[in-house]
Protein backbone atom coordinates (compact mmCIF):
# COMPACT_ATOMS: atom_id res chain seq x y z
CA UNK A 1 0.00 0.00 0.00
CA UNK A 2 1.31 3.47 -0.86
CA UNK A 3 2.03 5.41 2.28
CA UNK A 4 0.92 8.99 2.79
CA UNK A 5 3.58 11.57 1.91
CA UNK A 6 5.33 13.58 4.61
CA UNK A 7 3.75 16.91 5.54
CA UNK A 8 4.74 19.62 3.14
CA UNK A 9 5.81 17.16 0.43
CA UNK A 10 3.45 17.23 -2.54
CA UNK A 11 2.25 13.77 -3.65
CA UNK A 12 3.81 12.30 -6.76
CA UNK A 13 1.73 11.66 -9.91
CA UNK A 14 1.69 7.96 -9.08
CA UNK A 15 0.38 8.61 -5.59
CA UNK A 16 -2.33 10.90 -6.91
CA UNK A 17 -3.39 8.29 -9.48
CA UNK A 18 -3.47 5.60 -6.79
CA UNK A 19 -5.64 7.77 -4.50
CA UNK A 20 -7.98 8.56 -7.37
CA UNK A 21 -8.43 4.86 -8.23
CA UNK A 22 -8.61 3.81 -4.59
CA UNK A 23 -11.43 6.27 -3.92
CA UNK A 24 -13.46 4.72 -6.74
CA UNK A 25 -12.51 1.03 -6.74
CA UNK A 26 -11.14 0.32 -3.28
CA UNK A 27 -7.63 -0.65 -4.39
CA UNK A 28 -6.41 -0.64 -0.80
CA UNK A 29 -8.39 -3.83 -0.12
CA UNK A 30 -6.86 -5.52 -3.18
CA UNK A 31 -3.34 -4.50 -2.14
CA UNK A 32 -3.93 -5.76 1.38
CA UNK A 33 -5.25 -9.06 0.02
CA UNK A 34 -2.17 -9.55 -2.17
CA UNK A 35 0.19 -8.70 0.67
CA UNK A 36 -1.34 -11.37 2.92
CA UNK A 37 -1.93 -14.04 0.26
CA UNK A 38 0.20 -17.16 0.76
CA UNK A 39 0.88 -20.31 -1.21
CA UNK A 40 0.74 -23.42 1.00
CA UNK A 41 3.89 -25.50 1.35
CA UNK A 42 3.35 -29.22 1.87
CA UNK A 43 5.37 -32.40 1.77
CA UNK A 44 5.10 -32.53 -2.02
CA UNK A 45 7.08 -30.50 -4.54
CA UNK A 46 6.12 -26.88 -5.16
CA UNK A 47 6.52 -27.50 -8.90
CA UNK A 48 2.90 -28.61 -9.24
CA UNK A 49 1.61 -25.19 -8.11
CA UNK A 50 3.22 -23.52 -11.12
CA UNK A 51 1.48 -25.62 -13.79
CA UNK A 52 -1.65 -23.48 -13.78
CA UNK A 53 0.40 -20.36 -14.45
CA UNK A 54 2.36 -22.17 -17.16
CA UNK A 55 -0.87 -23.12 -18.89
CA UNK A 56 -2.05 -19.51 -18.66
CA UNK A 57 1.24 -18.32 -20.18
CA UNK A 58 0.91 -20.58 -23.22
CA UNK A 59 -2.71 -19.55 -23.59
CA UNK A 60 -1.64 -15.89 -23.63
CA UNK A 61 0.90 -16.71 -26.36
CA UNK A 62 -1.90 -18.43 -28.26
CA UNK A 63 -4.08 -15.34 -28.14
CA UNK A 64 -1.29 -12.95 -29.18
CA UNK A 65 -0.04 -15.10 -32.06
CA UNK A 66 -3.59 -15.92 -33.14
CA UNK A 67 -4.47 -12.23 -33.43
CA UNK A 68 -1.40 -11.67 -35.63
CA UNK A 69 -2.33 -14.60 -37.88
CA UNK A 70 -5.91 -13.36 -38.12
CA UNK A 71 -4.65 -10.15 -39.73
CA UNK A 72 -3.70 -12.11 -42.85
CA UNK A 73 -5.82 -15.26 -42.74
CA UNK A 74 -8.88 -15.30 -45.03
CA UNK A 75 -11.31 -18.22 -44.71
CA UNK A 76 -12.61 -19.50 -48.02
CA UNK A 77 -12.30 -22.27 -50.57
CA UNK A 78 -9.78 -20.32 -52.64
CA UNK A 79 -8.25 -18.22 -49.86
CA UNK A 80 -7.64 -20.37 -46.74
CA UNK A 81 -4.76 -22.44 -48.03
CA UNK A 82 -3.37 -19.55 -50.08
CA UNK A 83 -3.41 -17.15 -47.11
CA UNK A 84 -1.53 -19.62 -44.91
CA UNK A 85 1.03 -20.13 -47.66
CA UNK A 86 1.31 -16.36 -48.04
CA UNK A 87 1.84 -15.98 -44.28
CA UNK A 88 4.61 -18.59 -44.18
CA UNK A 89 6.42 -17.52 -47.37
CA UNK A 90 5.82 -13.80 -47.94
CA UNK A 91 4.89 -12.10 -44.67
CA UNK A 92 7.99 -11.07 -42.69
CA UNK A 93 8.40 -13.57 -39.84
CA UNK A 94 5.04 -15.07 -40.73
CA UNK A 95 6.44 -18.60 -40.50
CA UNK A 96 7.70 -17.72 -37.01
CA UNK A 97 4.30 -16.54 -35.77
CA UNK A 98 2.55 -19.61 -37.17
CA UNK A 99 5.13 -21.92 -35.61
CA UNK A 100 4.79 -20.13 -32.26
CA UNK A 101 1.01 -20.53 -32.47
CA UNK A 102 1.24 -24.25 -33.22
CA UNK A 103 3.93 -25.08 -30.68
CA UNK A 104 2.27 -23.08 -27.90
CA UNK A 105 -1.00 -24.92 -28.57
CA UNK A 106 0.64 -28.31 -28.01
CA UNK A 107 2.60 -27.11 -24.98
CA UNK A 108 -0.53 -25.56 -23.48
CA UNK A 109 -2.45 -28.82 -23.66
CA UNK A 110 0.56 -30.77 -22.35
CA UNK A 111 0.79 -28.38 -19.39
CA UNK A 112 -2.97 -28.57 -18.83
CA UNK A 113 -3.02 -32.39 -18.86
CA UNK A 114 -0.10 -32.50 -16.41
CA UNK A 115 -1.88 -29.92 -14.23
CA UNK A 116 -5.03 -32.04 -14.08
CA UNK A 117 -3.18 -35.24 -13.18
CA UNK A 118 -1.14 -33.46 -10.49
CA UNK A 119 -4.36 -32.00 -9.06
CA UNK A 120 -5.85 -35.48 -8.92
CA UNK A 121 -2.81 -37.06 -7.28
CA UNK A 122 -2.42 -34.24 -4.73
CA UNK A 123 -6.18 -34.29 -3.98
CA UNK A 124 -6.41 -30.55 -4.60
CA UNK A 125 -10.03 -31.04 -5.70
CA UNK A 126 -11.27 -31.87 -2.21
CA UNK A 127 -13.84 -29.82 -0.30
CA UNK A 128 -14.45 -26.91 -0.74
CA UNK A 129 -12.82 -26.85 -4.20
CA UNK A 130 -15.21 -29.11 -6.11
CA UNK A 131 -16.37 -26.32 -8.45
CA UNK A 132 -12.77 -25.26 -9.07
CA UNK A 133 -12.11 -28.80 -10.30
CA UNK A 134 -15.21 -28.72 -12.52
CA UNK A 135 -14.21 -25.38 -14.05
CA UNK A 136 -10.74 -26.79 -14.74
CA UNK A 137 -12.32 -29.86 -16.31
CA UNK A 138 -14.41 -27.54 -18.52
CA UNK A 139 -11.25 -25.66 -19.54
CA UNK A 140 -9.68 -28.96 -20.56
CA UNK A 141 -12.64 -29.72 -22.84
CA UNK A 142 -12.55 -26.23 -24.33
CA UNK A 143 -8.82 -26.54 -25.01
CA UNK A 144 -9.44 -29.78 -26.92
CA UNK A 145 -12.17 -28.05 -28.90
CA UNK A 146 -9.73 -25.26 -29.76
CA UNK A 147 -7.24 -27.78 -31.09
CA UNK A 148 -9.83 -29.68 -33.10
CA UNK A 149 -11.44 -26.59 -34.65
CA UNK A 150 -8.14 -24.94 -35.52
CA UNK A 151 -6.75 -28.02 -37.23
CA UNK A 152 -8.90 -27.57 -40.36
CA UNK A 153 -8.21 -23.87 -40.93
CA UNK A 154 -5.13 -24.30 -43.19
CA UNK A 155 -7.42 -26.30 -45.52
CA UNK A 156 -4.60 -28.66 -46.51
CA UNK A 157 -4.78 -32.34 -47.32
CA UNK A 158 -3.80 -33.65 -43.89
CA UNK A 159 -6.21 -31.37 -42.01
CA UNK A 160 -9.09 -32.14 -44.36
CA UNK A 161 -8.93 -35.92 -44.06
CA UNK A 162 -8.10 -35.86 -40.34
CA UNK A 163 -11.20 -33.70 -39.76
CA UNK A 164 -13.28 -36.09 -41.85
CA UNK A 165 -12.11 -39.02 -39.72
CA UNK A 166 -12.58 -37.12 -36.46
CA UNK A 167 -16.06 -35.84 -37.19
CA UNK A 168 -17.15 -39.22 -38.55
CA UNK A 169 -16.63 -40.77 -35.13
CA UNK A 170 -19.59 -38.85 -33.66
CA UNK A 171 -21.95 -40.93 -35.80
CA UNK A 172 -21.53 -43.60 -33.15
CA UNK A 173 -23.51 -41.55 -30.65
CA UNK A 174 -27.01 -42.98 -30.25
CA UNK A 175 -30.01 -40.95 -31.47
CA UNK A 176 -28.17 -37.65 -32.03
CA UNK A 177 -25.10 -39.02 -33.84
CA UNK A 178 -26.10 -38.26 -37.42
CA UNK A 179 -27.66 -34.93 -36.46
CA UNK A 180 -24.53 -33.84 -34.58
CA UNK A 181 -22.36 -34.89 -37.51
CA UNK A 182 -24.28 -32.63 -39.89
CA UNK A 183 -24.25 -29.76 -37.39
CA UNK A 184 -20.46 -30.00 -37.12
CA UNK A 185 -19.87 -30.35 -40.85
CA UNK A 186 -22.64 -28.09 -42.08
CA UNK A 187 -23.91 -31.01 -44.16
CA UNK A 188 -23.28 -34.72 -44.62
CA UNK A 189 -19.67 -34.22 -45.81
CA UNK A 190 -16.67 -32.07 -44.96
CA UNK A 191 -16.92 -29.05 -47.24
CA UNK A 192 -16.09 -25.37 -47.18
CA UNK A 193 -19.17 -24.95 -44.94
CA UNK A 194 -17.31 -27.04 -42.34
CA UNK A 195 -14.38 -24.65 -42.56
CA UNK A 196 -16.63 -21.64 -42.00
CA UNK A 197 -18.18 -23.26 -38.94
CA UNK A 198 -14.82 -24.25 -37.50
CA UNK A 199 -13.46 -20.75 -38.13
CA UNK A 200 -16.38 -19.14 -36.29
CA UNK A 201 -15.96 -21.64 -33.46
CA UNK A 202 -12.20 -21.09 -33.24
CA UNK A 203 -12.03 -17.28 -33.34
CA UNK A 204 -15.37 -16.17 -31.87
CA UNK A 205 -17.36 -18.72 -29.87
CA UNK A 206 -14.61 -20.60 -28.05
CA UNK A 207 -12.63 -17.45 -27.11
CA UNK A 208 -15.74 -15.94 -25.51
CA UNK A 209 -16.47 -19.15 -23.63
CA UNK A 210 -12.91 -19.72 -22.43
CA UNK A 211 -12.52 -16.14 -21.19
CA UNK A 212 -15.65 -16.59 -19.08
CA UNK A 213 -14.58 -19.99 -17.70
CA UNK A 214 -10.99 -18.86 -17.04
CA UNK A 215 -12.35 -15.84 -15.14
CA UNK A 216 -14.55 -18.07 -13.00
CA UNK A 217 -11.68 -20.51 -12.44
CA UNK A 218 -9.30 -17.76 -11.34
CA UNK A 219 -11.99 -16.22 -9.13
CA UNK A 220 -12.48 -19.54 -7.33
CA UNK A 221 -8.72 -19.84 -6.79
CA UNK A 222 -8.44 -16.30 -5.43
CA UNK A 223 -11.39 -16.73 -3.07
CA UNK A 224 -10.42 -20.20 -1.79
CA UNK A 225 -6.66 -20.03 -2.30
CA UNK A 226 -4.48 -22.88 -3.52
CA UNK A 227 -5.21 -26.23 -1.94
CA UNK A 228 -2.93 -26.94 1.03
CA UNK A 229 -1.28 -30.31 1.52
CA UNK A 230 -3.16 -33.14 3.17
CA UNK A 231 -2.83 -33.66 6.91
CA UNK A 232 -0.28 -36.43 6.32
CA UNK A 233 1.72 -34.12 4.00
CA UNK A 234 2.86 -31.68 6.74
CA UNK A 235 0.24 -29.08 5.86
CA UNK A 236 1.17 -27.03 8.94
CA UNK A 237 4.41 -25.77 7.42
CA UNK A 238 4.54 -21.96 6.95
CA UNK A 239 3.32 -20.81 3.55
CA UNK A 240 5.18 -18.91 0.84
CA UNK A 241 4.26 -15.27 0.27
CA UNK A 242 2.48 -14.91 -3.05
CA UNK A 243 3.92 -11.43 -3.57
CA UNK A 244 6.72 -11.14 -4.30
CA UNK A 245 8.16 -14.64 -3.62
CA UNK A 246 5.81 -16.92 -5.55
CA UNK A 247 5.04 -14.37 -8.26
CA UNK A 248 8.72 -13.81 -9.07
CA UNK A 249 9.30 -17.56 -9.29
CA UNK A 250 6.26 -17.86 -11.55
CA UNK A 251 7.58 -15.11 -13.84
CA UNK A 252 10.97 -16.81 -13.96
CA UNK A 253 9.29 -20.04 -15.04
CA UNK A 254 7.43 -18.11 -17.73
CA UNK A 255 10.79 -16.89 -19.00
CA UNK A 256 12.05 -20.48 -19.10
CA UNK A 257 8.92 -21.51 -21.02
CA UNK A 258 9.52 -18.68 -23.48
CA UNK A 259 13.10 -19.86 -24.04
CA UNK A 260 11.95 -23.46 -24.58
CA UNK A 261 9.29 -22.25 -27.01
CA UNK A 262 11.84 -20.17 -28.92
CA UNK A 263 14.25 -23.12 -29.20
CA UNK A 264 11.52 -25.45 -30.47
CA UNK A 265 10.27 -22.88 -32.97
CA UNK A 266 13.77 -22.30 -34.31
CA UNK A 267 14.87 -25.95 -34.51
CA UNK A 268 11.52 -27.51 -35.50
CA UNK A 269 9.40 -24.80 -37.16
CA UNK A 270 6.95 -27.35 -38.59
CA UNK A 271 6.96 -29.78 -35.68
CA UNK A 272 8.99 -32.93 -35.06
CA UNK A 273 7.29 -34.75 -37.94
CA UNK A 274 5.52 -37.21 -35.64
CA UNK A 275 1.89 -37.97 -36.56
CA UNK A 276 -0.28 -35.68 -34.47
CA UNK A 277 2.54 -33.19 -33.89
CA UNK A 278 3.22 -31.77 -37.35
CA UNK A 279 1.94 -28.77 -39.28
CA UNK A 280 3.79 -28.79 -42.59
CA UNK A 281 1.42 -27.10 -45.05
CA UNK A 282 1.72 -29.74 -47.77
CA UNK A 283 -0.87 -29.92 -50.53
CA UNK A 284 -4.17 -28.10 -50.70
CA UNK A 285 -7.26 -30.09 -49.71
CA UNK A 286 -9.12 -31.80 -52.52
CA UNK A 287 -12.48 -33.19 -51.35
CA UNK A 288 -12.64 -35.43 -54.44
CA UNK A 289 -9.26 -37.07 -53.85
CA UNK A 290 -9.08 -40.39 -51.97
CA UNK A 291 -7.79 -40.26 -48.43
CA UNK A 292 -4.25 -41.52 -48.12
CA UNK A 293 -3.45 -44.11 -45.39
CA UNK A 294 -1.91 -43.18 -42.07
CA UNK A 295 -4.11 -40.19 -41.27
CA UNK A 296 -3.99 -39.57 -37.51
CA UNK A 297 -5.49 -36.87 -35.27
CA UNK A 298 -3.59 -34.62 -32.89
CA UNK A 299 -1.63 -36.47 -30.20
CA UNK A 300 -4.14 -35.69 -27.43
CA UNK A 301 -6.89 -37.47 -29.40
CA UNK A 302 -4.76 -40.49 -30.28
CA UNK A 303 -5.96 -42.66 -27.40
CA UNK A 304 -9.59 -42.21 -28.46
CA UNK A 305 -8.63 -42.84 -32.10
CA UNK A 306 -6.90 -46.10 -31.16
CA UNK A 307 -9.71 -47.15 -28.83
CA UNK A 308 -12.17 -46.83 -31.74
CA UNK A 309 -9.91 -49.14 -33.77
CA UNK A 310 -9.74 -51.73 -30.98
CA UNK A 311 -13.50 -52.25 -30.87
CA UNK A 312 -15.10 -54.65 -33.34
CA UNK A 313 -17.77 -53.53 -35.81
CA UNK A 314 -20.49 -54.89 -33.53
CA UNK A 315 -20.41 -55.56 -29.80
CA UNK A 316 -23.58 -57.13 -28.43
CA UNK A 317 -26.44 -54.70 -29.13
CA UNK A 318 -24.12 -51.75 -29.93
CA UNK A 319 -22.12 -50.68 -32.91
CA UNK A 320 -18.36 -50.68 -32.28
CA UNK A 321 -17.98 -46.87 -32.33
CA UNK A 322 -20.99 -46.51 -30.04
CA UNK A 323 -19.44 -48.88 -27.49
CA UNK A 324 -16.08 -47.07 -27.67
CA UNK A 325 -17.67 -43.65 -27.19
CA UNK A 326 -19.73 -45.04 -24.32
CA UNK A 327 -16.51 -46.14 -22.61
CA UNK A 328 -14.98 -42.70 -23.17
CA UNK A 329 -18.11 -40.99 -21.81
CA UNK A 330 -18.15 -43.14 -18.66
CA UNK A 331 -14.45 -42.53 -18.03
CA UNK A 332 -14.81 -38.77 -18.50
CA UNK A 333 -17.87 -38.76 -16.23
CA UNK A 334 -15.93 -40.52 -13.47
CA UNK A 335 -13.09 -38.05 -13.95
CA UNK A 336 -15.42 -35.06 -13.56
CA UNK A 337 -17.14 -36.48 -10.45
CA UNK A 338 -13.96 -37.40 -8.57
CA UNK A 339 -14.43 -34.69 -5.87
CA UNK A 340 -17.75 -36.27 -4.88
CA UNK A 341 -16.57 -39.86 -5.19
CA UNK A 342 -13.44 -39.40 -3.07
CA UNK A 343 -14.96 -38.93 0.36
CA UNK A 344 -11.76 -39.73 2.27
CA UNK A 345 -9.95 -36.79 0.69
CA UNK A 346 -12.93 -34.62 1.62
CA UNK A 347 -12.23 -35.56 5.24
CA UNK A 348 -8.52 -34.73 4.75
CA UNK A 349 -7.54 -38.41 5.02
CA UNK A 350 -5.19 -40.41 2.77
CA UNK A 351 -6.93 -41.56 -0.40
CA UNK A 352 -4.75 -44.16 -2.11
CA UNK A 353 -7.55 -45.45 -4.33
CA UNK A 354 -7.82 -42.22 -6.31
CA UNK A 355 -4.06 -41.81 -6.52
CA UNK A 356 -4.00 -45.24 -8.12
CA UNK A 357 -6.88 -44.23 -10.38
CA UNK A 358 -4.70 -41.46 -11.84
CA UNK A 359 -1.81 -43.90 -12.42
CA UNK A 360 -4.21 -46.36 -14.08
CA UNK A 361 -5.55 -43.62 -16.38
CA UNK A 362 -2.01 -42.74 -17.45
CA UNK A 363 -1.21 -46.41 -18.21
CA UNK A 364 -4.47 -46.84 -20.12
CA UNK A 365 -4.03 -43.77 -22.32
CA UNK A 366 -0.26 -44.09 -22.79
CA UNK A 367 -0.57 -47.64 -24.14
CA UNK A 368 -3.25 -46.62 -26.63
CA UNK A 369 -1.23 -43.57 -27.73
CA UNK A 370 1.90 -45.64 -28.36
CA UNK A 371 -0.12 -48.16 -30.37
CA UNK A 372 -1.67 -45.34 -32.40
CA UNK A 373 1.87 -44.17 -33.23
CA UNK A 374 2.69 -47.70 -34.46
CA UNK A 375 5.73 -47.82 -32.19
CA UNK A 376 7.78 -50.89 -33.10
CA UNK A 377 5.43 -51.88 -35.91
CA UNK A 378 7.27 -50.25 -38.81
CA UNK A 379 10.63 -51.55 -39.97
CA UNK A 380 13.28 -49.06 -41.01
CA UNK A 381 12.68 -47.93 -44.59
CA UNK A 382 9.38 -49.80 -44.82
CA UNK A 383 6.46 -48.12 -46.58
CA UNK A 384 3.89 -50.86 -45.98
CA UNK A 385 1.30 -51.23 -43.26
CA UNK A 386 2.62 -51.56 -39.70
CA UNK A 387 2.69 -54.96 -38.02
CA UNK A 388 -0.01 -54.65 -35.34
CA UNK A 389 1.35 -57.61 -33.38
CA UNK A 390 4.85 -56.16 -33.26
CA UNK A 391 3.41 -52.78 -32.29
CA UNK A 392 1.43 -54.25 -29.38
CA UNK A 393 4.48 -56.24 -28.21
CA UNK A 394 6.82 -53.24 -28.25
CA UNK A 395 4.31 -50.86 -26.63
CA UNK A 396 3.50 -53.35 -23.87
CA UNK A 397 7.18 -53.76 -22.99
CA UNK A 398 7.64 -49.99 -22.81
CA UNK A 399 4.59 -49.52 -20.59
CA UNK A 400 5.51 -52.54 -18.45
CA UNK A 401 8.97 -51.13 -17.77
CA UNK A 402 7.75 -47.63 -16.95
CA UNK A 403 4.79 -48.77 -14.84
CA UNK A 404 6.94 -51.19 -12.87
CA UNK A 405 9.41 -48.41 -12.08
CA UNK A 406 6.58 -46.14 -10.90
CA UNK A 407 5.10 -48.93 -8.76
CA UNK A 408 8.49 -49.58 -7.15
CA UNK A 409 8.89 -45.86 -6.43
CA UNK A 410 5.43 -45.69 -4.88
CA UNK A 411 6.14 -48.65 -2.60
CA UNK A 412 9.62 -47.62 -1.47
CA UNK A 413 9.36 -43.83 -1.32
CA UNK A 414 5.68 -43.30 -0.45
CA UNK A 415 4.79 -46.62 1.22
CA UNK A 416 1.76 -47.02 -1.05
CA UNK A 417 0.25 -50.49 -1.35
CA UNK A 418 -3.16 -49.86 -2.98
CA UNK A 419 -2.53 -50.67 -6.67
CA UNK A 420 -5.57 -52.57 -7.90
CA UNK A 421 -6.55 -50.03 -10.58
CA UNK A 422 -3.04 -49.57 -11.98
CA UNK A 423 -2.47 -53.31 -11.68
CA UNK A 424 -5.63 -53.98 -13.70
CA UNK A 425 -4.60 -51.47 -16.37
CA UNK A 426 -1.17 -53.09 -16.57
CA UNK A 427 -2.74 -56.56 -16.72
CA UNK A 428 -4.72 -55.50 -19.79
CA UNK A 429 -1.52 -54.24 -21.40
CA UNK A 430 0.30 -57.51 -20.73
CA UNK A 431 -2.57 -59.73 -21.90
CA UNK A 432 -2.99 -57.77 -25.11
CA UNK A 433 0.62 -56.93 -25.93
CA UNK A 434 2.60 -59.86 -24.59
CA UNK A 435 0.13 -62.74 -24.90
CA UNK A 436 -1.76 -61.46 -27.95
CA UNK A 437 -5.22 -61.59 -26.34
CA UNK A 438 -7.92 -59.43 -27.92
CA UNK A 439 -7.89 -55.93 -26.43
CA UNK A 440 -11.56 -55.99 -25.41
CA UNK A 441 -11.29 -59.46 -23.85
CA UNK A 442 -8.14 -58.41 -22.02
CA UNK A 443 -9.95 -55.32 -20.77
CA UNK A 444 -12.85 -57.41 -19.50
CA UNK A 445 -10.51 -59.72 -17.57
CA UNK A 446 -8.63 -56.76 -16.11
CA UNK A 447 -11.90 -55.13 -15.04
CA UNK A 448 -13.03 -58.30 -13.24
CA UNK A 449 -9.69 -58.56 -11.45
CA UNK A 450 -9.92 -54.92 -10.35
CA UNK A 451 -13.47 -55.41 -9.04
CA UNK A 452 -12.47 -58.58 -7.19
CA UNK A 453 -9.51 -56.85 -5.56
CA UNK A 454 -11.70 -53.91 -4.61
CA UNK A 455 -14.31 -56.15 -2.99
CA UNK A 456 -11.66 -58.02 -0.99
CA UNK A 457 -10.15 -54.74 0.19
CA UNK A 458 -13.55 -53.39 1.22
CA UNK A 459 -14.30 -56.49 3.27
CA UNK A 460 -11.02 -56.13 5.13
CA UNK A 461 -11.67 -52.43 5.76
CA UNK A 462 -14.60 -52.72 8.13
CA UNK A 463 -16.30 -49.45 8.85
CA UNK A 464 -14.77 -47.63 5.88
CA UNK A 465 -16.97 -46.02 3.20
CA UNK A 466 -17.47 -48.02 0.02
CA UNK A 467 -15.30 -45.83 -2.14
CA UNK A 468 -12.52 -45.23 0.34
CA UNK A 469 -10.61 -48.37 1.38
CA UNK A 470 -7.44 -48.05 3.37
Amino acid sequence: MIEAPHPGVPPSPGERLYRWLDARFGLAKVVEFVQHKEVPVGGHSMVWYYLGGTTLFFFTVQVASGVLLLMYYQPGEVTSYESIRYITTRVPFGWLIRSIHCWSAHLMILSLVTHMFSTLILKAYRKPRELTWLSGFALFGIALAFGFSGYLLPWNELAFFATAVGTDSVKGLPVIGQWLLEVMRGGPDVTINTLYRFFALHVVILPLVIVAVVSVHLLFIQVQGMAPGMAHQRADRPGLKFFPDFLLRDLLLWLVCLIVLAVLVYLLPYGPGIPGIEWELGKKANPLAPAYPGIKPEWYFLWIYQLLKEFPAHLWFLEGPQAALLVVTVLMGIWALVPWLDRRAGRNQPSPMFTDLAIAAIIFMAYLMLKAWDVGGLKAGSTGLPDSRATAWTCSLIILGLASSVALLRMLAYKQRWMFFSGAALLQVVLNGVFGLDYIVAGGIALLVAIAGLVVTLRKSSGEPLEAPR
